[in-house]
């Protein structure tokens, strides 16, 4: 699937209303059996919530003055962008964030619960990670970030864990403290990101979302099967959330890719509104 020719970017021009509409409605990237469904963290009302943002994102953009600097840490970005929308959409409640869980002698930290909060009065423990990974044959166990230590299969790991906290006696134990009825939280999880694969792979092995968001993965040395006067974009970490919409002067032709490696970037097109659009994100890795 590729999430960046949704309509909804046609709409939105805000960068980090953008990126927060990418949080909350982007498909998983992978599966945990646990997602928790975009109608519900979006609501009733958010697709309206959303477009009144971009017409005044102040609010948001005073939330993300308050917690930055984020350190082009994307995951502090991300979390930030969540934390303001489980706080402030109408049909949710956010009760807490980040929320240490210690092992019942008290000596050893065993995690933290990203999110408990409530979305039209059901409570849920809210997991959330962003990620991009990319292999040649879309295979769960070779994918890797442009870090490649940072690896699918052990995020994948890590999150099962993370999800079960909540369940355990010392997870229900700092949610019985937080005045949090444990027995009725339902752990969740929203899996973020991009898939890359060369041309023709599909991504149905186990736990990859065959429905994810998917871009194009590039071979050491593979040249870009593309025209010559093609457009892209180089995706700085902090941009990575939503599809790209950038001035033409922030873009570059193909010969500036071409000697460029271990990147992230988006083919892009000019659209109406006079910006460059993304409509096809690729990785090219070191080598």
């Amino acid at each position: 699937m590729n999430y960046a020719l949704d309509a909804l970017w046609w709409r939105l021009t805000d960068k980090d209303v953008r990126a927060l509409a990418s949080i909350l409605t982007a498909p998983a990237l992978w599966q945990t059996g646990r997602e928790l469904p975009v109608r519900q963290l979006l609501g009733e009302q958010g697709f309206r919530y959303l477009l009144e943002l971009d017409s005044n994102p102040e609010p948001l953009k005073q939330h993300l003055a308050a917690e930055a600097p984020f350190g082009h840490r994307l995951g502090f970005y991300a979390e930030s962008l969540l934390a303001f929308w489980l706080a402030r959409a109408p049909h949710t409640q956010l009760l807490a964030r980040n929320l240490p869980v210690r092992h019942e002698s008290g000596k050893q930290t065993l995690g933290a619960l990203d999110y408990v909060a409530k979305l039209n009065g059901v409570c849920y423990h809210i997991e959330l990670t962003c990620k991009y990974y990319g292999s040649i044959q879309a295979d769960p166990s070779k994918m890797v970030g442009l870090n490649t230590d940072d690896r699918l299969s052990d995020k994948a790991a890590k999150l099962v864990k993370q999800l079960a906290l909540s369940s355990g006696e010392p997870g229900k134990a700092v949610l019985r403290d937080a005045g949090i009825e444990a027995d009725k939280c339902q752990s969740v999880s929203l899996v973020r990101g991009v898939g890359f694969a060369v041309e023709g792979q599909a991504f149905q092995s186990a736990p990859l979302n065959p429905n994810g968001w998917h871009g194009r993965y590039l071979k050491p040395g593979e040249g870009l099967p593309l025209k010559d006067d093609a457009f892209f974009y180089i995706l700085p970490q902090m941009d990575l959330l939503a599809p790209a919409r950038v001035e033409p002067e922030q873009c570059c032709d193909s010969t500036v890719i071409a000697s460029s490696s271990d990147v992230l970037f988006a083919l892009v097109e000019k659209r109406p509104d006079g910006m460059m659009h993304e409509i096809l994100r690729m990785m090219k890795p070191a080598g």
